[in-house]
């Protein structure tokens, strides 16, 4: 049953279009798709997946798999997760078996306990004991409407929540993964007391924590849930899961700093602005909101801080290929407030008005310089700005700033570009350096970095089974990879067993998981432009077979060297002449 509904859901969905929702950036590379690659960080396209094969491979990171392996990777998700909103989406009823294993069994008692308590944290903000929570949401502007749709909350005193979760089947363990409880030398103590809590929704619309803004006197004044098996503060933004389809509509997101600040925009009918979760701006922030636009504004508070963390986080959106501008609000107000008093027609003319990073940048630079500009300065500023000019992915971006810098500082376009060319080789060296004093960390697709005829030889069979005869004399001894001929007998061996086929990829996958992401690279390696199956196959199956022989006769040769001259078995030498004789054949 579970294939069943594998290969319909593979039958129903294109993995181009699915891949596409995530990697906007997708276009066509003759018969596949290519694109930078969502998994790691790259500024060369590495990234591929094909509609005719099913499968996507990354060169770079060697990921690689079906539709499922993606959606598990992307998401974070079980098998059986993944199978679940696949089904869903390419409307295939699906009824998943009961039997979960632990690890599975575990994070689905984490999202019941989550959901448990995002209703009893509501229930109680709206009863007789969130009276004071509710004046203060009243005095921050927050209409009762707004605080049921994002299902604000209070967390009451010690022990009263542990008290109804218990009574409701959800035992310490349960609370403990899910970050709600914590052991201490004193007993288990709840992680959120009389605070006003924002549930923290991912973009699929699970509840993976919580952030809790304390009523009163205290520190920390917000604090978030610790990460668990569900929550990665690096990888969610608040305010996503109902922002997604306003910033799609848009087509632009703004970055604030807080919970609060989030939830006044949507209410004033700003719902494509999102926050990061009290952490500073990652790459996995920047990659989840390009899946939805390339276009963000960096929303700032105007002091120092502020304008440090919007520079590092722009930098941050520009290195994933996101098109930048940051703007501030005047009067040192935060958002929520600044709409609340003058509304969103204002509010959003700031946003349109906002600057492009560059022009952020260079006024920033001069900004911390006595005018007017001496030589000595624009040369400060110039090495500064071209570190940022640098992190831009986009050749015609780059030199628009480029332009940019040299005019407003009144240079020569040249030496800013010889600034720039100086930074980048410093940054290349530097790397280099960094990666030097690093122990080496190897993976298994360098330490089996494989002579590109045995690859072009599968990848070829794979795409021309018919012409599987040409190369079927072949033997362990003609590769020198031990895993790629373990791949080669199992191709030849669905073959013969199938024939007629059409599926010869996922039947060699099936047959060794263990080496799926190899078996979808395969399948992906592009073909010369010449490429003639026949012909090709043929030569590159002779081109593995001479190197078989040469390696059989050197082998030959130091087994001789052992014997001394004169004293070679007859069997040995006749060995050794059989190979001359073979690879002259070769060679004529």
């Amino acid at each position: 049953m579970k294939t069943d509904i594998v290969e319909q859901i593979k039958d129903r969905l294109d993995i181009v279009e699915f891949i596409r929702q995530y990697v906007p950036g997708l276009k066509r590379a003759g018969k596949t798709y290519k694109a930078c690659c969502p998994f790691h960080q790259e500024k060369t396209p590495s990234f591929t997946c094909s509609s005719e094969k099913g499968l996507f491979y990354c060169f770079g990171c060697q990921e690689g798999g079906d539709v499922i392996a993606f959606l598990m990777k992307i998401e974070n998700l079980s098998f059986r997760e993944a199978l679940e909103r696949l089904a869903d989406q390419a409307g295939i009823e699906y009824q998943p078996v009961q039997t979960l294993t632990g690890e599975e069994q575990r994070r689905a008692n984490v999202r019941k306990v989550l959901d448990f308590a995002r209703g009893y944290y509501h229930k109680n903000l709206m009863s007789r004991a969130g009276e004071h929570a509710r004046a203060y949401v009243k005095g921050r502007s927050l209409t009762r409407e707004t605080c049921e749709h994002f299902e604000l909350g209070l967390s009451p005193a010690q022990g009263v929540f542990t008290s109804a979760a218990k009574q409701s089947g959800y035992t310490e363990a349960d609370l403990k993964d899910a970050g709600l409880c914590i052991q201490t030398e004193y007993g288990l103590r709840e992680y959120f007391r009389n605070r006003l809590m924002f549930p923290i929704i991912n973009q699929r619309g699970d509840t993976v924590g919580f952030g809790g803004r304390i009523l009163g006197e205290g520190e920390p004044k917000y604090l978030n849930s610790p990460e668990t098996i569900l929550f990665t503060k690096s990888h969610v933004l608040y305010g996503l899961n109902f922002a997604g389809p306003a910033i799609r509509k848009a087509d632009r997101a703004v970055l604030l700093e807080g919970y609060m600040d989030v939830i006044g925009c949507h209410q004033a009918g700003v719902a494509y602005t999102v926050a990061p979760l009290g952490t500073s701006l990652t790459a996995e922030h920047a990659k989840l909101l390009k899946r939805y636009t390339q276009n963000v504004i960096v929303l700032f508070d105007p002091d120092e801080a502020g304008l440090k963390a919007a520079l590092r986080g722009a930098l941050i959106l520009t290195e994933e290929g996101i098109f930048v501008k940051v703007a501030s609000l005047p009067d040192g107000l935060d958002p929520d407030e600044y709409i609340a008093q003058y509304g969103k027609e204002k509010f959003e003319s700031i946003l349109d008005h906002a600057q492009e990073l560059i022009a952020f940048h260079l006024q920033r630079q001069i900004d911390l310089h006595p005018q007017p500009l001496s030589a000595q300065d624009k040369t400060s500023i110039v090495t500064e700005l071209t570190q940022t000019i640098a992190k831009q992915p986009d050749g015609i971006v780059r030199r628009e700033w480029v332009k940019y810098v040299a005019e407003h500082l009144g240079l020569d376009e040249q030496l800013v570009l010889q600034r720039l060319a100086q930074t980048e080789k410093s940054a290349a060296l530097s790397n280099r350096y960094q990666a030097a004093r690093q122990p080496a960390v190897i993976n298994a697709a360098q330490v089996s970095r494989t002579p590109s005829a045995e690859e072009d030889l599968l990848s070829w069979i794979l795409k021309s089974p018919q012409h599987i005869v040409l190369c079927s004399e072949l033997t362990a001894e003609d590769f020198s990879s031990p895993a790629l001929w373990q791949i080669f007998q199992t191709i030849i061996k669905a073959h013969m067993e199938n024939p007629q086929a059409e599926n010869l990829t996922e039947l060699t996958a099936q047959a060794l998981p263990q080496q799926k992401h190899e078996i979808a690279k395969l399948a992906l390696l592009s073909v010369p432009d010449d490429f003639n199956p026949a012909r090709d196959i043929a030569a590159c199956a002779a081109k593995l077979e001479q190197a078989g022989i040469q390696k059989k006769l050197q082998a030959v040769t130091r087994q001789m060297k052992t014997y001394g001259t004169g004293n070679v078995p007859p069997d040995v030498f006749q060995t050794y002449m059989q190979l001359q004789r073979k690879l002259k054949q070769y060679r004529s």
